[in-house]
């Protein structure tokens, strides 16, 4: 397939028209933050990201992360601090949760443009930034609350920064503060996601070596004083909570990481396919013009003045991250954004440099996948492995629809304008696939009561009164990440471990171990409430526990102890 967007220029030197560069800037700052604040905060990554910075501000310990006011130590603590830092400007909400991955994808786009701007010009610049702005799985990640869009940013500042260090054209001196850059990207990437912000950078480095036997490159990037400088960044918070934390050392880097990489203990495995099936529908619609970019820039003649081959180390930044995570034996969709960047770049550059042309065909191929999807949407709830969740699904597919209507609405615009006014056909299908995005994420509110605790407590409160301040709150059997938020307190966990497990193994207090002795516990109570699976209250209801039932739906019962009215 080719690839060229508004590179050509007539045989007299007629310079090609400028995009509409700034209406395109506006409209994707308005679909990029437009709708953080309209979705409920989901279970389970949403809630858990939301609520860890929340238990900061409110104990003032910005040290030893904590969820549910027990110790949590999966993941490291600078994305806590940042959205900690958001809540106290700004207020808690939606869209102050979701504010760090949002700016932070904003940001990468922004890497983007700078790197392809000194690889190849900026028009190179331009066209990554848009088509990295329209894949569709760097999008969902910048609008939903987990941490792999930080980690994301930080890794292409490793790549950005070290191809500026190797750039000829600056000076010594300059090139030596941009290798500096590398190892401070580095850390910031380590303390946003653990060992994976040094290992994958530090493979990438290592598998260009020795596939280009470039050993000078070793002392090009200044290793002994910048292991001095990643070290005063990353290390401070490590000692700090390894102090007040005896059991954290074992807990993070043994279990969380190397345990993690090895073994199933965390039930997300895959076949090796899973991440190039990933890349296929997370790069739509560029999923076969980042793979023809991906096979040609191996080969691509590489600028002169850089003292590495830029393209071939792009190649091999998508090449080994994949390959390691799908060899990892826990796998999540989000673990390859940070490949999608780096397929942009591939991309601009290729159709600056007029290696590729925006075809004909592939704008065919966009619509009618759009309109394919828009046909389809209405028949999943047909699909077998969906027909258990067919009333939810139902609600859900209109948004599907429009969103495929969209894409196809898109691609027909882009084919008007192929002829006349082709430099807008990028932008136009860029931003337009946007759009189709935004619908497939906010058409998730559509079926929010089913992954967030809000609708189920605001429910229950116009129908019975607030909550009595103070009162137990109990989580049978389950635990929603969403619900500690809604009611302004952690909740006591009944019969439930699942990641909780080394934080209730060092404070076993704050947890009750059976339901025998939650029921005992809950006989005693005055005023409580509790959480639980329609299942369970069948059971209580057997046995006769007094329950008031608050508010039910499909996934949760919440109860009292005695009906707030008494």
């Amino acid at each position: 397939m080719t690839i060229l967007i508004d590179s050509q220029r007539s045989s007299e030197g007629v310079q090609p028209r400028r995009w509409p560069v700034g209406l395109a800037l506006v409209l994707l700052l308005i679909l990029w933050f437009g709708a953080l604040e309209y979705r409920d905060l989901f279970h389970p990554d949403e809630g858990r990201y939301a609520e860890i910075p929340h238990e900061m501000v409110a104990s003032g310990d910005w040290i030893t992360p904590r969820l549910n006011d027990l110790k949590y130590f999966e993941k490291p603590v600078l994305q806590y601090w940042i959205t900690a830092v958001a809540y106290k400007l700004l207020g808690e909400d939606e869209w102050t949760a979701r504010l760090w991955p949002a700016v932070s994808g904003l940001l990468t786009l922004f890497l983007v443009y700078l790197t392809g701007k000194r690889l190849s010009g900026r028009r190179a610049g331009i066209a990554a930034a848009l088509f990295l702005a329209s894949t569709f799985e760097f999008f969902v990640f910048s609008q939903v609350l987990t941490l792999d869009m930080g980690l994301t940013f930080f890794m292409t500042l490793v790549l950005s920064t070290f191809i500026v260090s190797q750039d000829t054209r600056c000076s010594p001196l300059q090139r030596r503060n941009w290798a500096m850059g590398i190892w401070i990207a580095m850390a910031l990437a380590m303390l946003s996601k653990g060992l994976v912000g040094l290992m994958l950078p530090g493979l990438v480095f290592v598998a260009y070596i020795v596939v280009e036997r470039d050993w000078k490159m070793f002392g090009r990037v200044h290793w002994l004083p910048g292991v001095l400088v990643f070290l005063a960044i990353a290390m401070p918070w490590f000692v700090w909570v390894q102090i007040r934390n005896p059991e954290f050392f074992q807990f993070f880097f043994i279990h969380e990481h190397f345990g993690r990489y090895v073994s199933t203990l965390h039930h997300r495995s895959g076949g090796w396919y899973y991440f190039l099936m990933m890349l296929l529908i997370g790069s739509v619609p560029w999923t076969f013009a980042y793979a023809a970019a991906l096979k040609r820039a191996w080969r691509d003649p590489a600028p002169d003045h850089f003292e590495v081959k830029p393209f071939r180390l792009l190649v091999l930044w998508v090449v080994v991250i994949t390959g390691f995570y799908s060899l990892s034996q826990s796998k999540l969709p989000g673990y390859i954004v940070p490949v999608y960047p780096t397929l942009a770049l591939l991309l601009g550059c290729a159709v600056s440099d007029g290696r590729f042309r925006l075809s004909f065909r592939h704008l065919f191929g966009i619509g009618a996948a759009g309109g394919v999807l828009a046909i389809v949407a209405p028949f999943i709830t047909h699909v077998p492995k969906f027909a258990a969740d067919a009333d939810l699904i139902r609600l859900y597919v209109p948004w599907i629809i429009a969103a495929g209507l969209s894409l196809a609405a898109t691609a027909v615009l882009g084919l008007s304008l192929f002829r006349s006014r082709y430099r807008y056909v990028l932008p136009v299908v860029a931003l337009g696939s946007l759009v189709a995005f935004q619908l497939v994420v906010a058409g998730t509110q559509s079926i929010a009561n089913q992954f967030s605790a809000e609708d189920l407590v605001e429910r229950a409160q116009a129908r019975n009164g607030r909550f009595k301040l103070g009162a137990p709150f109990y989580s049978i059997g389950m635990y929603d990440q969403t619900l500690p938020l809604h009611i302004g307190h952690p909740v006591t966990i009944v019969a439930y471990q699942d990641e909780f497990a080394m934080g209730i193994g060092q404070e076993p207090e704050r947890a009750i171990a059976t339901i025998n002795r939650f029921r005992q516990q809950w006989f005693l109570e005055r005023q409580a409430y509790a959480i639980m699976s329609p299942r369970q209250f069948a059971e209580e209801q057997n046995i006769g526990t007094p329950m008031v039932v608050l508010y039910a739906n499909q996934r949760a019962i919440l109860v009292a102890r005695r009906n707030l009215a008494e």
